[in-house]
């Protein structure tokens, strides 16, 4: 799509933004009845699986539509994990793999969906190839799905794990700056990060597919969500619309406001927003990707018990 096209598209979206708005009315009036209207605090990463929470905050989206619900980003999983522990939030977006280790101590958060989000793998660009990487080192947050996603994409490329340093370094953002300073070869990150090292002269290996489902939830405390349960169904339609508008201009050019928050830089901004990208709505996660990060996690002794889809996952309307 030409820069020309994303800009007309990105108009028809941001005018689409404020009409797509109006079949909620209905369903937030009943909504202002029902029992329960808490407040919701979402956790979030900088990430893109947060980005359609964060654009519905900027554009007020979610007060329009009667929910009473605020977005707390944390610099890294580790952050966001304490912060569920310590009762700050009450809904979250985090991969599956670091779900695990929620459940784990958690027994009252569960999954409601699916969200858009994707892993790649980064490298100083005198590594041409990930065969290159061998005897380097892999900056990744060995309690997350970036793990799992690395061990994925060394074993397609045969080189073994084994082969490699990995360093843990628990935000993004640091190791963007490990990678630019050159104290590591290597990183596992996720966008907008991904653009901002891009940014720096670091090249992309490896980008797991946009439209996948590549083990990026929204999870909720149980409790909460038993005695608000219409302002949870409101809150996944108001982020299935925020995922509708990045799909209506097949790019990011709707997240621009999402994007600063998350601090990305102007050579970032420039890549990020020349993507094509295509996301699904928030659906229900299929109990093959649920089983297999389980048991990754159960091997990292990240999770321990009995692997079962039914205890872990929650059913909310509008959740297909």
């Amino acid at each position: 799509m030409s820069r020309n096209l994303k800009k007309i598209a990105i108009m028809i979206a941001t005018v689409l933004l404020i009409v797509g708005s109006l079949p909620f009315m209905s369903l937030t009036a009943q909504a202002a009845d029902a029992t329960g209207n808490d407040k919701i605090t979402i956790g979030t990463i900088k990430n893109t699986a947060a980005m359609p929470a964060v654009m519905a905050k900027d554009a007020t989206d979610f007060s329009r539509n009667n929910v009473n619900a605020d977005v707390k980003s944390y610099d890294s999983n580790k952050e966001l994990n304490d912060a569920i522990a310590n009762g700050e939030v009450n809904f979250a977006t985090t991969d599956l793999v670091s779900f695990a280790s929620i459940a784990k101590k958690n027994s009252t958060w569960k999954i409601v969906g699916t969200l858009p989000g994707y892993y790649g793998l980064v490298a100083n660009k005198k590594y041409k190839k990930i065969k290159n990487l061998k005897g380097k080192t892999i900056a990744i947050d060995k309690k997350s799905g970036s793990k799992q996603y690395l061990k994925s994409i060394l074993k397609k490329n045969k080189v073994k794990y084994s082969s490699v340093k990995i360093k843990q370094i628990d935000a993004d953002s640091a190791r963007v700056d490990s990678l630019k300073s050159g104290d590591i070869d290597a990183a596992v990150l996720e966008d907008p990060s991904i653009s901002n090292a891009k940014g720096n002269g670091a090249k992309v290996l490896n980008r797991q597919k946009t439209g996948k489902d590549n083990g990026q939830v929204l999870i909720a405390n149980k409790d909460f969500t038993k005695k608000n349960a219409s302002s949870t169904q409101i809150l996944v339609s108001v982020l299935n619309t925020e995922i509708k508008n990045i799909n209506k201009v097949m790019g990011y050019g709707a997240a621009q406001a999402a994007l600063r928050d998350f601090g990305i830089s102007d050579k970032g901004a420039k890549y990020i927003t020349d993507m094509e990208i295509k996301f699904k709505k928030v659906h229900k996660v299929k109990k093959s990707d649920f089983k297999k990060a389980f048991k990754f996690a159960k091997s990292q002794k990240n999770f321990k018990g009995k692997i079962s889809y039914k205890k872990y996952t929650l059913k909310v309307k509008g959740v297909k």
